[in-house]
Parts: structure tokens; C-alpha cells; sequence
């Protein structure tokens, strides 16, 4: 990321803000989904919901690990802060909190710094908050973009920004700020993710309700104000921005799914019919015994740096990945060849992983692939929900993956069925004891063994064809016969 720490620790706030880290995650996360750049657009209610949602989740940090997070909240003005009094009273008690705003009243709530920003400071256009803590984090960056009616500028004031929970943008923003009020760097961070995806679900229910209202409010504002088309192009644009966030967070298919939903006017994403899929597992070998010599935040960097290799592969052969859990990961494809395409990437591909960005350890993968009937289905409550794929073949999938040889593939004899000949020609099916089955059931191991058996394969060939074809000429006599 383009954004990093000042270069001078004693900078004052009049001289540095944190947009600049909105900007580079935007540029990140354009790259990662292959979307245009873009940063997304926040109404004034939206960016009040978000930080307030952020800000609570520091009580939640508190309770589940006793941590005190840092919260430094990015306002107008203190007045506009202490509408807000009643949050800031009991975040003050499980958080340390400073306010950041213009100094237009006498600060007058104990348990909470106000920091008063001065005129022509970049922080005097910056809405948001960064949350701190050893398990926890997220970095809210907005600042204010203009006006959609400007005839009405109270109402209808817009920021751009970003809302990440990337470790990095938090680490450089909260650096910034703690370098700025002289506090010391906090230690040993590691991630919680049970709290993030549960914070993040939270999140996107929000978020969701929060779109719907605001495409009703510019319904309404269309049938009052003269200029309908200008008004509708611009609630058109704040809604893709708001979907482009929110898709992050859900995955695309479910995005698509809910949207689908909400058109019409459903309150449930609906349970999908029985469909044909490839379903890979992919584990890694010995992961028990490597934690065991590794602090948290080395296995939380060790486990997304596979994941994020994972994620890479599955979406360039068209894969979904359903879930992580613990060090394995269960994905499904429409098409068994892309399945086995990708298969055979991360075995090559999963070789070592990067800890921390200091050191580098050796791994090895096991993967299963299993074709058949699935459910697309959602479990869970009301307040959390997963959508997951249910089925025999899902558990079939698992059940050759726990079979397979180190850095293997494992594949059933339905997925076989469908992968081209030419593909697996030099395959042969092994009997493979499967739980919950009576007798042993065919399955196909590939491995770099097997790659390699396939070029011996093709060289030799090619190499049979040109042996056998006509009698070979000299150059200079092809050349003669020209002439």
C-alpha cells in the first residue's frame, strides 16, 4: 500500500490527515477484485451509522477479551461530538478516547480527550474512526466530497472514503495519531475472527437497511424536486458505491443472491434447489503440530497468507469459496475441469508461506474433489446467518481429502467421469477406505509425479511421430530443391 507513517514523528496535526490511506486501500482492493478504482460515497447519516457501529464494537472487544481499545473519532466540530455523550460515557469506561474536531465549545466530559483540530488542517474535511486494539481494528476514512442538491447543503453532504478492516491501513492510521499524541505502539496484535465476522455481519445488516432507506428517501426526493433525472443518476451512484463495500464483506454470489431478494421484496435470501456441483476441500498437512510452535499472530499471518493464495486460484477458474475452517478451506465450482485445474495449482502453488513478513516456513496441502448433488442453503439465526453448501457429496469431498497423500489430489470417480481423457491419461484408480462406507471405493491420486509422468509421456511422443515420419533432408538440400 502507497500510504505509510510520516516521516517526521513530530509532525502536527495541521500538516497530515489519514484520506491519503482511504485512497491507497481503495487502489488495493481495485486491484484484488480487477474493479475500476474508486473510492465509495457516504450521506452524512451513513458515515454517523458507520462510526457508531465501529465504536461499539470496542465494548464487545471488552467484554469478550478485556482489551482497551484506542478509539480516535474524527468530527466536525466537539459540539457535533457530544450529541453523542451518551456512547462516549460508557465507551470511556472499557476504551481509551480522543476526539478529534474545531474547538467551537468548552469540552466538558470527562473520560474522553478532546483534540482540538485548527483551521486549514486536512482533519477539518475528515469524517470517521480508527479503532485500535490487539484483536480488533477497523479504519473509517472519509472526507467531505460536495453537495447532491446544493440547495439544500445540510441535508444532502457527502464524503468519500473507505472502511477496511486490513490490518495494515489500521496499523499506519493509528500509528499516525498515537505518533501524534506521543503514545506508545501496541504490542503482540493478533486477530480475532470470530469478532470480526460477527462485527462484520452486524455491519452489513446495517448497511443493507440503511441502503434500502436511503433508495426510498431519493424516491421521494425524485417526485419533489424539478430535476429528477440529476437526483436519481446520483442515489444511483451512492447505491453502487455502498454495494461495492458491502460485496466485499458477504462474497459476490451472496451479494448477488441478496440483491436478487431485496427486488423482490423478500426478507430471506431463499434456500436454492438441488444443483450440480464440484466441491473441493483443501487442508494443511500437519497444521496441529506447526501452531504448536507459533504465537497467534504468526499463525493468524501463516493462515492468510495460504488464504489469500487460496482465494486467487479459486476465482481464476471460476470457483466460490464457501468458508475457511480453521486451516482448511471448502470451495465449490459449476465446471469438475476448473476444479481440477485449480486443484493442481495449489498443490504446486503451496509450497511455503510468509509469517509475519519476517520468515518464511515450508507447507504441504492435501485436496479433495467430489462431484454431485448440492443444496446452497442458509443456516444459522435471524442476528447471524451463513450461507453454506449442504449435501453427501459435500462430505465425500472432506472424506478424499482426508485420504489424500501430502501435496495430492484426491478425486472421486464422478469427477473423474468429467475431466477430459488428455488431461488424466496416465491416472490410476487406487481403493480408498472411507468412513461410513462398507467397502473400499475407487478414487484417482495426481501428483507432481503424475505431471511430470504426462511430459515424459508427450515427449516421447512426439518424438515416436518424428522417427517415424519420412526421411529427414539437410537443410542445404531443401534449399537446392527451391531453386
Amino acid at each position: 500500500m502507497s500510504a505509510s507513517y510520516p516521516k517526521d514523528p513530530h509532525m502536527s496535526l495541521s500538516q497530515f490527515g489519514l484520506y491519503d490511506i482511504a485512497l491507497a486501500v481503495a487502489q488495493d482492493e481495485a486491484h484484488l477484485w480487477g474493479d475500476d478504482g474508486g473510492l465509495n460515497l457516504f450521506l452524512t447519516e451513513t458515515v454517523d451509522i458507520l462510526r457508531r457501529e465501529a465504536q461499539s464494537m470496542a465494548l464487545l472487544c471488552a467484554t469478550r477479551t478485556g482489551e482497551r481499545a484506542r478509539i480516535f473519532s474524527l468530527w466536525g466540530t466537539w459540539s457535533e461530538a457530544l450529541r453523542e455523550s451518551e456512547l462516549f460515557e460508557g465507551l470511556s469506561r472499557v476504551a481509551d478516547v480522543w476526539v478529534f474536531g474545531a474547538p467551537d465549545i468548552n469540552w466538558n466530559m470527562a473520560g474522553v480527550v478532546p483534540v482540538a483540530v485548527p483551521n486549514g488542517s486536512p482533519f477539518e474535511l475528515e469524517r470517521g474512526v480508527v479503532i485500535d486494539a490487539q484483536s480488533f481494528g477497523v479504519a473509517f476514512l472519509t472526507r467531505e466530497g460536495g453537495y447532491l442538491d446544493p440547495s439544500n447543503p445540510l441535508e444532502t453532504r457527502y464524503y468519500e472514503g473507505f472502511l477496511s478492516v486490513r490490518s495494515d491501513a489500521i496499523e499506519i492510521a493509528s500509528g499516525r495519531l498515537a505518533a501524534l499524541l506521543k503514545l506508545p505502539a501496541l504490542p503482540n496484535r493478533w486477530v480475532d475472527h470470530e469478532l470480526q465476522n460477527s462485527w462484520i455481519s452486524r455491519l452489513n445488516r446495517c448497511l443493507l437497511e440503511e441502503l434500502e432507506t436511503q433508495r426510498l428517501s431519493a424516491r421521494a426526493r425524485a417526485d419533489e424536486l424539478a430535476r429528477v433525472r440529476v437526483d436519481l443518476e446520483l442515489s444511483r451512484e451512492e447505491s453502487e458505491k455502498l454495494e461495492a463495500m458491502v460485496r466485499g464483506y458477504v462474497g459476490g454470489q451472496t451479494w448477488h443472491e441478496v440483491q436478487n431478494a431485496m427486488r423482490g421484496g423478500h426478507e430471506n435470501v431463499a434456500d436454492l434447489e438441488r444443483e450440480r456441483l464440484t466441491i473441493c476441500f483443501c487442508d494443511l498437512v500437519g497444521f496441529t503440530k506447526m501452531s504448536s510452535r507459533l504465537s497467534p499472530p504468526d499463525i493468524a499471518s501463516l493462515l492468510n497468507d495460504h488464504f489469500a493464495r487460496l482465494f486467487n486460484i479459486v476465482r481464476a477458474h471460476g470457483g466460490t469459496i464457501d468458508k475457511f475452517i480453521g486451516d482448511a478451506m471448502l470451495a465449490y465450482f459449476p465446471e469438475p475441469v476448473e476444479a481440477f485445474q485449480a486443484s493442481k495449482k495449489m498443490v504446486l502453488e503451496s509450497r511455503t508461506v510468509r509469517v509475519g513478513g519476517e520468515f518464511i516456513l515450508p507447507i504441504q496441502v492435501r485436496v479433495g474433489l467430489n462431484t454431485g448433488e448440492v443444496t446452497l442453503a442458509n443456516l444459522g439465526v435471524s442476528e447471524y446467518r451463513q450461507r453454506t453448501v449442504l449435501g453427501e457429496a459435500v462430505n465425500f469431498a472432506q472424506r478424499m481429502q482426508s485420504s489424500a497423500p501430502p501435496q495430492a489430489v484426491m478425486m472421486s470417480e464422478e469427477t473423474m467421469r468429467h475431466i477430459p481423457h488428455t488431461m488424466i491419461r496416465t491416472l490410476e484408480p487406487v481403493r480408498v477406505e472411507i468412513k461410513g462406507r462398507r467397502d473400499p471405493v475407487e478414487a484417482y491420486v495426481w501428483n507432481q509425479s503424475t505431471e511430470r509422468r504426462d511430459e515424459v509421456s508427450d515427449r516421447l511422443a512426439i518424438r515416436s511421430s518424428l522417427l517415424s515420419g519420412q526421411t529427414r533432408t539437410t537443410l542445404a538440400d531443401r534449399l537446392r530443391k527451391r531453386d
